[in-house]
């Protein structure tokens, strides 16, 4: 049986075995039997418990063999040690179906996880499909099918939807959508799945990708187990235009080994995680009230075209806001068209505002058709993608304004999003007006915003062509990675060659060994030259002083050398010195960058970006996505970095050679991903971006191979 399969037999029953029923309905053992009835199940009900004869007037059987009926989902609420035996009676009864609901496996450490695997590799036998364990359930919203425990299952009213999620925490899950039901927002299902021993939480979100019931599908994930899987759901998710929304906790970065680069110091998994998920169209969110904000906007299924918005207003201090919050956010509070622009000051008083953001006043108390005329206007001029309506009115007016929206809400593809700023006395009639029509309402401008950010992010990746890809030809770096990953370390020397081969350019120069190589370089050597020590214990040659610029003259090359040999034994740092490094000094305008890769966790290669040389640290400017990439993601990368405009050229500066570096960028990404594994850290910093036309120059670079 396919995975889809199993989980449509488990979302859609239509026979349940509860096996360790309690005849006490408040108790676990009992509540998935009291769940079912208040629900008005309407399938077959098996009870297995060999201490009753029945249940509420259901037979009780004494063991699975006994039941008389097909089985399409055996509820399992046996202690983990009965588990194998009530295994084995499934696979002779033919069931293939199990929600495992018992703790104590896993999670609890080295026995429980021995006991976990010896149920899988029993359940793969078998061709048994199982959710848990250590799961509280889940809840088929559409059909009313509550099958496990939560709290959440005693609300028989629900709000049916849409939206899809799927918990690795039942308690955190479930309490999101009683809150959730609490706004009108509808949902389809809601699965939590425990340890995820078989089926996994993206195997559910694949599954309501690809539901025709489904259209959002929301997530609480404590790991990513497979990134591969991670990353195909993303693109299934673009492709069927169905946000994926997810929060995933374990940000904290205590316990994280030291990092040997700054790439690997900079970029914790944490920050990997919600890049990755950037360039793939997944949004992220922070908490509860985070997640059922981006739910509102998304359960809409209107997406912009762009991120150029215009706000209405009775105030004209939430406009400024308003504006504040815009640009700090990245979404474009554009000019309006001239058309657009006398169209609004036609509509409002004179004392009002046109300008967007737009000022109506509380004239719109004593003119409802300010407010109407005024967001048609918006409505209708195409270059606008989406439109945010702020308010304080309250009362009955609060409820006229809202029906308002709602009206011309259904005569557009284009979002509208409304803040309601005030008491729920004040403003819980327009509120409750919006709710039930599905317009998303939020209390305050920054909540607003914020949420219709996430929709431009996910409308942005969602529209991008799939061929507008711009690849550059990739190399094959078996020979070089087969000569070096046997060393921890490659040193700069040796970088360099790579990052030639790659078209990069890097000075002339090279390692002398001896007294001897010194005495043959200083022979053809051209001045000045920069000296430093090649080791794999100095990774960072300045702290230690283990570099000299400007060499002028041998006399001086000759003096270097031996300073710079004492400068380290003298540390007693048991450094294995390979020599001295001696290359052309170039003295080129250009702007420090830094490009590193690093093996993440989770996601594998991922590549980085940001400002280079002592800025590294400074300001943390850091671009970050799943290696390999290709020039349009490269470009993007790059325009991302606060530090962009200093590329494209400010105060008279030329522009620098954006190009050459995004080329790079794909470049050592592809070497990235043909070395995922492999490859711990590398860091090539800095890279000297020139001026437009003139390339891109590497002065250092390093390389960490992962220890097998």
């Amino acid at each position: 049986m396919s995975k889809n399969k199993a989980i449509e037999k488990i979302l859609n029953p239509t026979s349940i075995a509860i096996v360790g029923v309690s005849r006490n309905l408040d108790s676990i053992g009992g509540k998935p039997l009291m769940n079912l009835l208040n629900h008005g199940y309407q399938g077959d009900i098996y009870l297995v418990n060999p201490k009753y004869e029945e249940i509420k007037g259901i037979s009780c059987y004494p063991t699975i063999s006994d039941i008389p009926g097909k089985v399409d989902l055996a509820l399992v609420l046996v202690s983990q040690h009965r588990t194998l035996n009530v295994l084995d009676e499934c696979e002779k009864n033919s069931i293939k179906n199990i929600v495992l609901f018992g703790a104590g496996f896993a999670e609890t450490g080295d026995e429980g996880e021995e006991l976990q695997r010896q149920i899988m590799e029993k359940a793969e036998k078998a061709n048994i499909n199982i959710l848990g364990p250590n799961t509280i359930g889940l809840l088929n919203v559409k059909k009313s099918i509550p099958i496990g425990f939560s709290a959440s299952f005693a609300l028989k009213d629900l709000t049916v939807g849409e939206i899809g999620m799927v918990t690795q925490s039942g308690a955190w899950g479930f309490s999101l959508f009683t809150l959730a039901q609490e706004e009108n927002i509808g949902f389809s299902q809601i699965i939590d799945t425990g340890n995820q021993m078989d089926l996994s939480s993206i195997d559910f979100m694949k599954y309501m990708i690809e539901s025709d019931e489904t259209n959002v599908v929301a997530g609480y994930l404590e790991e990513v187990t497979d990134s591969n899987e991670m990353l195909e759901l993303a693109k299934h998710s673009l492709k069927y235009k169905k946000p994926l929304l997810l929060l995933k906790s374990g940000s904290s970065e205590l316990g994280k080994k030291a990092a040997m680069s700054h790439t690997a110091s900079l970029t914790g998994s944490d920050r990997v995680f919600k890049s990755i998920a950037d360039q793939y169209g997944i949004i992220t969110v922070n908490d509860i009230d985070d997640m059922i904000d981006a739910m509102k906007v998304f359960s809409r299924r209107k997406y912009t075209k762009s991120n150029k918005i215009a706000t209405m207003s009775t105030s004209g201090a939430a406009g400024i806001l308003m504006a504040d919050y815009s640009e700090k956010l990245g979404l474009d509070l554009t000019e309006l068209s001239k058309d657009t622009y006398e169209s609004v000051q036609d509509s409002i008083p004179p004392y009002g505002s046109a300008m967007n953001p737009i000022d109506l006043t509380a004239q719109i108390y004593n003119e409802p058709n300010i407010f109407t005329d005024t967001l048609k206007v918006l409505v209708n001029d195409p270059d606008i993608s989406a439109i945010i309506v702020q308010t304080t009115v309250g009362g009955e007016f609060s409820k006229q304004i809202a029906e308002i929206v709602v009206e011309i809400d259904k005569m557009t593809e284009k979002p509208i999003l409304v803040t309601l700023t005030g008491g729920k006395e004040i403003v819980g009639k327009g509120t409750e007006v919006l709710e039930n029509n599905k317009v998303p309402v939020y209390s305050t401008s920054y909540k607003t915003l914020l949420a219709l950010k996430r929709l431009v992010d996910f409308s942005s990746v969602a529209n991008k062509k799939q061929n507008q890809v711009n690849k550059v030809n990739a190399l094959d770096y078996t020979e070089f990675s087969n000569e070096n990953k046997m060393s921890k370390i490659t040193t700069e020397e040796k970088v360099k060659e790579l990052l030639s081969s790659m078209d990069i350019q890097v000075p002339k120069g090279s390692v002398i060994h001896n007294g001897d190589d010194l005495n043959e370089l200083m022979k053809n050597v051209k001045y000045p030259v920069v000296c430093k020590v090649i080791s794999d214990e100095i990774l960072h040659k300045t702290d230690l002083n283990a570099v000299k610029l400007n060499v002028q003259s041998n006399e001086e090359l000759e003096q270097t050398y031996t300073d710079l040999l004492n400068t380290v034994n003298k540390l007693d740092l048991n450094t294995n010195i390979k020599g001295v490094l001696v290359e052309e000094y170039l003295r080129k305008d250009g702007i420090e960058m830094f490009i590193g890769i690093k093996n993440d966790l989770e996601f594998g290669a991922v590549i980085v970006c940001g400002l280079g040389g002592v800025f590294i640290e400074v300001f943390d400017d850091l671009a970050i996505r799943k290696a390999p990439i290709n020039m349009n993601e490269a470009n993007e990368m790059l325009q991302s970095l606060k530090g962009y405009s200093l590329l494209k050229g400010v105060r008279g500066d030329k522009k620098k050679d954006i190009n050459a570096l995004a080329k790079s960028l794909v470049k050592i990404s592809e070497f990235a991903s043909q070395n995922e594994g492999i490859i711990e850290e590398m860091d090539i910093n800095p890279l000297l971006v020139l001026d437009e036309g003139e390339g891109v120059l590497a002065l250092d670079g390093i390389i960490i191979w992962k220890e097998d």
